[in-house]
């Protein structure tokens, strides 16, 4: 899951400009750490995230395999059910996150995140009949871990995660185990004060019981080109693409839907509150597939960091 990732370049010695890569999956974006010069938390310290990620859609033939996918991070991705057999559906998502990161060593890192889903749709039939639907439940719960392979000298610096999903909410109600799984890796250049980064990542998702049918979502390929530009030692800059691919998901063995690709804009603000707490704003409008924006904010704080 890589959620809201960042990274610090040297300025002066006194100053850091603080630069924001939104590479989002989401799914993964796995949790990555805001600064080049400490990639991963240190050792024995903790870091806490807040995030809060809205998205709009509206929709016309909507169906039970063509939800509302809503990505949270450059690697991380939460499905917003959606009604069936409606003419037209405008609906309302808000998913927020906390999470957590632990230092094992100067190389690895682990972390874990929970989000809740929040929705209200409203549904337009074929005969002009107008419905309501809201809910807000427990979305989905993630643990993995980070570790730094390579460090950014003179060579391009390189990253690798590894996810879990703890648990995930299912269309009937029900609470799936285990089920999903990322792998992926981000490399990044920096040119003060510029940085260029390639986040990638991979979901295998297994096989599980949704309302005593064999049901299998889709694997999904996720690419994440981003620019980053330190305007000074507070905001940075950032622009880059996500790109992600999915398979059809699959109902008692057959395939149900067609294998789909979507590109979304990445547009973010990033603000150093204090050598403690940083702020990162996105906004992804998509650019192909079925339309509708998302909006994040991330806060991130160092504990125990003066």
């Amino acid at each position: 899951m890589l959620k809201g990732i960042g990274f610090v370049v040297n300025l002066t010695k006194k100053h850091y400009l603080t630069v924001l890569c939104l590479l989002f999956a989401p799914s993964v974006y796995a949790d990555l750490p805001l600064t080049v010069e400490n990639l991963l938390s240190d050792k024995g310290k903790v870091r806490v995230n807040l995030s809060a990620t809205y998205a709009n859609s509206e929709r016309q033939g909507v169906d039970a395999s063509n939800p509302l996918i809503v990505q949270t991070s450059p690697t991380t991705f939460v499905t917003v059910p959606t009604t069936i057999g409606e003419s037209l559906t405008n609906t309302d998502a808000l998913i927020t996150t906390a999470g957590i990161r632990y230092g094992l060593t100067h190389k690895d890192e682990i972390y874990g995140r929970v989000s809740t889903l929040a929705a209200d749709s409203r549904l337009l039939s074929a005969t002009g009949e107008v419905s309501n639907a809201s809910d807000s439940q427990f979305a989905d719960a993630w643990v993995g871990v980070n570790h730094k392979f390579r460090n950014n000298t003179d060579k391009v610096a390189l990253l690798g995660f590894a996810e879990v999903q703890l648990a995930e909410r299912q269309s009937d109600g029900s609470t799936a185990q285990g089920k999903s799984f990322v792998v992926g890796g981000t490399a990044y250049q920096v040119y003060d004060p510029v940085v260029l980064s390639l986040t990638s990542s991979v979901q295998v998702n297994q096989s599980r019981d949704v309302g005593g049918i064999s049901y299998q979502p889709g694997n999904s390929l996720t690419l994440s080109p981003s620019v980053s530009f330190a305007v000074n030692d507070k905001v940075t800059l950032t622009t880059g693409i996500n790109w992600r691919m999915r398979e059809a998901a699959t109902r008692d063995g057959v395939d149900e839907g067609i294998r789909r690709t979507r590109t979304n804009l990445n547009l973010g603000l990033g603000y150093a509150l204090g050598k403690t707490d940083t702020l990162n704003l996105s906004v992804r409008p998509q650019v192909s597939g079925n339309g509708n924006v998302q909006m994040s904010l991330n806060w991130s704080h160092h504990l125990g960091r003066k």
